[in-house]
């Protein structure tokens, strides 16, 4: 599969730049206020095959320490200012795992052409100490680690020194991060390859009101292939994996880059990260996002080509969007640095993205806030409240209560100004003039996000000392936070996703209350807004009839019918609802009358909502009113449970009576008679008579599991798969296993759900509890129109669940105009390793129930 990835990514690669050579992706000669061709339309920085520009010098410097090729275990390098100049060939240290290069203050290293500093995979780390300005240029620095080590560590600046430079070296094949950066350090023209965690990464201690890293810059790099390792399967939801990561810095420059191919996201800026600029760089198939700015400030991304990423994320996790840049609860603030970035807000414009897996996320988690355990880089608050680093001592990690009950970010969250300060916010966030080329046709999309711009929030009301809603955030995000997308070009069919994610069309979006997208263009439909266009609308479970077909329609034969009393049945020719045939029942005497079926104990049948129907129709005698009765029977034929159909007074034109019923558990056969009053001479006729399943809008997996998860992905906090260790009906279900301790969501990855019609409703499904105790959950259902409008929302809670099964009901009307339904499933309760089934998700026509 690696081989054929590459050869597809060879030739999109190939397709792209000719599209770009040939100016299609230029729009400035035709629309001077759209985005210019400042964005690159070739690598920036190809370095790993430059071999010209990585090797170093042939001959040692005047006075440089030369360090010969061989075993350098036992070699002097403790010697302050020097530079050292390591001759062509392979070097090794000691043959320990702490075998190093402890590099001094003022120090260079220097490689030949050739040169290559080989830990073996028995040496950790190449250069380490906390001392200033060392500069490494020109050497290979490969295999150290000796697989799956050096976790969150990195092997060249092992300990984040300040003022050093790392430049014109192949850092490769090493484990953990190849380069970790510390204040004032410049890397640049480095290839960064194929290292096991990062192709860079970077961590200081917090400082107390204070950046832990100040002033860096990477530029023109080749950063690719990283995450060999797959820290995420490793360590499922540890976020520590992709092509770099920023972690708590105050100034960067990313400049020129060449950022490809790696296992996870390009480039991660992680917590209280500020005043960043990201500018003239390539950011190619990256198996996560292009970009993700993660609860952090300020930054600047413009004139850079963004393109193809996310497809592996994008179908992995269905639940979120797989964004070329996810800013998540970030945003501009006037209170802290622009300088490098120009401006305090975050603006990205004159980039050119195209087939990414989708467009740019804006996201906020109501549940992420300082001093909340529902904050993933725990312990740090916003730069604004003070003490920015939460104290160890007394720290609880029992969510949903704080993690210090002294913070401030606790105490006073409820008042101003810890309310708007103890928040990351995803504001003052700028999107324009840029281009946004999407081809459903190239991308491996799946689920309900691909091909979408996002401003959405989500989370769980489930932290009871919490000033914040999701209600809440979300109209801030979308409405009061000045998030502004403008003046950008779209090509292809984009949806526009909102609130908890649900998608509108480029129309919509540009429409009250949205209001976004000024002054842009659209070259795709602008009205489209339905599923990623690879995700076809499944098709509902076709209803069964538990009646053989004589019996139900009289075509063949009269089926099981027989007279019962006073009555007489046969199968007529005279009158047909469908077909040719139906049911003739005449009444022979005046107390009453019945028929009912021959084949005792009846019909085989299962457990579930099943629909009772028939059409009826007079042919003589007046006031005629026939009643279905139907049993439901165990294998022990042991009435379990009876249902009764009336019809209203049959008249000369053909009616249908219809309602639901639940048959009960253990059903196994359904005994069906039909019987009323009359007179003599009294006649009528019944059709298209059916006891079976009601027919469901879901298709049959989404609803119970048995073959798949149909519809189902997680939201978040959760997974879902289908499971045949526990069934209400059938033999399979679906499982929910949560991995989050602040609440969790499964969601239909086919947007906007599955077809349906205005009416009546009735809504049910089972839910029990698997491992853990996990006490509610609750099914929201949302109706929408053609044009994807929300017209109603409703919920179906269903609270106290045990390891037995429980069952959910409620009737409803859809408004009119429905014509899809979408479906969430959400709690606020569970903490990770516990689990829930459910089965039998059924919505159906309604007019009442037996």
């Amino acid at each position: 599969m690696k081989a054929i990835r590459h050869h597809r990514s060879a030739m999109i690669i190939v397709a792209l730049m000719t599209l770009l050579f040939a100016g299609t992706l230029m729009p400035s000669s035709v629309n001077p206020a759209y985005a210019d061709d400042s964005w690159p339309s070739s690598p920036p920085a190809a370095i790993c095959s430059d071999t010209g520009l990585l090797s170093g010098p042939s001959a040692a410097p005047d006075g440089a320490v030369i360090v010969p090729a061989g075993d350098n275990g036992s070699f002097d390098f403790n010697r302050p200012g020097a530079t050292f100049w390591f001759e062509p060939g392979t070097h090794t240290l000691a043959n320990d795992i702490y075998g190093q290069i402890q590099a001094k203050a003022n120090t260079t290293y220097i490689g030949a052409p050739g040169a290559i500093l080989d830990g073996r995979n028995i040496n950790l780390y190449a250069f380490t100490g906390d001392v200033p300005n060392v500069t490494i240029q020109h050497l290979t620095i490969t295999n150290f680690g000796r697989g799956h080590d050096n976790h969150n560590e990195g092997v060249v600046n092992h300990d984040a020194g300040t003022g050093w430079t790392i430049q014109y070296n192949t850092i490769s094949n090493n484990d953990g991060a190849g380069v970790f950066l510390g204040t004032d350090n410049v890397v640049r023209y480095n290839c960064l390859k194929d290292n096991g965690q990062y192709g860079f990464s970077m961590y200081k201690p917090p400082v107390e009101g204070d950046s832990a890293i100040k002033n860096i810059v990477l530029d023109h790099n080749e950063i690719a292939g990283n995450n060999t390792d797959d820290w995420e399967a490793q360590i499922p939801g540890c976020g520590c994996t992709g092509g770099g990561k920023f972690w708590d810095v105050n100034g960067a420059k990313i400049t020129g880059n060449y950022i490809h191919d790696n296992k996870g996201t390009g480039l991660w800026a992680d917590t209280n990260n500020i005043d960043f600029l990201i500018e003239g760089n390539w950011i190619d198939h990256n198996d996560g996002e292009g970009i993700w700015y993660e609860i952090s400030y300020n930054a600047t991304i413009r004139n850079n080509t963004i393109s193809r990423n996310a497809w592996a994320s994008g179908n992995n996790n269905q639940g979120s969007p797989g964004p070329a840049i996810y800013l998540s609860e970030s945003g501009g603030d006037a209170r802290l640095a622009s300088t490098v970035s120009g401006a305090p807000k975050i603006r990205i414009y004159n980039n050119s993205f195209v087939d990414n897996f989708s467009g740019i996320s804006i996201y906020e988690n109501a549940n992420r806030f300082c001093n909340s355990n529902g904050n993933t880089s725990t312990g740090y608050c916003t730069p604004f409240v003070a003490p920015t680093i939460i104290p160890d001592s007394g720290r609880s990690y029992e969510y949903p209560n704080p993690i210090s009950d002294a913070h401030p970010c606790y105490t006073d969250i409820a008042d101003e100004p810890y309310k708007t300060d103890c928040r990351w916010h995803a504001s003052h966030i700028e999107v324009n003039n840029n281009e946004f080329h999407f081809d459903e046709n190239a991308v491996p999309c799946a689920g309900t996000y691909c091909g979408v711009q996002a401003l959405i929030a989500t989370g769980a009301d489930n932290i009871p000392w919490s000033p914040y809603t999701v209600a809440g955030i979300q109209k801030d995000v979308m409405f009061g936070n000045n998030n502004r997308f403008h003046d950008n070009q779209y090509f292809g069919n984009w949806r526009f996703a909102q609130g908890y994610g649900e998608a509108v069309s480029f129309n919509a979006w540009r429409s009250a209350p949205f209001s976004q997208d000024a002054n842009s263009s659209f070259a795709g439909d602008p009205d489209f807004g339905g599923s990623s266009g690879s995700t076809p609308m499944p098709t509902p479970a076709p209803a069964a009839n538990d009646l053989d077909a004589d019996t139900a329609g009289l075509e063949g034969s009269i089926g099981e019918w027989q007279n019962w009393y006073s009555a007489t049945v046969s199968q007529s020719a005279n009158e047909a609802r469908s077909g040719t045939h139906s049911l003739r029942i005449d009444v022979t005497d005046p107390w009453g009358w019945g028929a009912a079926l021959s084949n005792w104990p009846g019909f085989s049948t299962t457990a579930g909502v099943k629909k009772l129907s028939f059409w009826g129709k007079l042919g003589s005698g007046t006031d005629i009113q026939p009643r279905m009765i139907v049993k439901w029977l165990d294998r022990n034929q042991t009435v379990l449970q009876t249902n009764e159909l009336r019809s209203p007074a049959l008249t000369a034109e053909w009616q249908q009576s219809s309602v639901l019923a639940d048959a009960p558990e253990g059903a196994a056969t359904v005994l069906v008679s039909i019987i009323g009053s009359g007179n003599p001479g009294d006649s009528f006729y019944l059709d298209d008579i059916s006891v079976g399943d009601a027919p469901n809008a879901l298709d049959a997996d989404t609803a119970g599991g048995e073959t798949s998860a149909g519809q189902w992905q997680s939201w978040y906090s959760a997974s879902v798969a289908a499971s045949t260790s526990e069934a209400h009906r059938g033999t399979g279900s679906l499982r929910a296993d949560v991995t989050g301790p602040w609440g969790w969501g499964i969601v239909a990855a086919n947007w906007p759900g599955f077809t349906a019609s205005a009416g009546n409703k009735r809504v049910s499904y089972w839910a029990k509890q698997g491992t853990g105790s996990l006490s509610e959950v609750t099914l929201r259902v949302k109706w929408l129109d053609r044009s994807q409008t929300l017209l109603q929302t409703d919920v179906i809670p269903l609270s106290g669940l045990s390891a037995n099964w429980q069952q959910a009901i409620a009737n409803m009307a859809a408004p009119d105009g429905t014509a899809n339904v979408y479906l969430e499933i959400y709690s606020p309760s569970g903490v990770p390793g516990d689990s829930l089934y459910l089965d039998e998700i059924v919505i159906t026509d309604a007019n009442k129930s037996a």
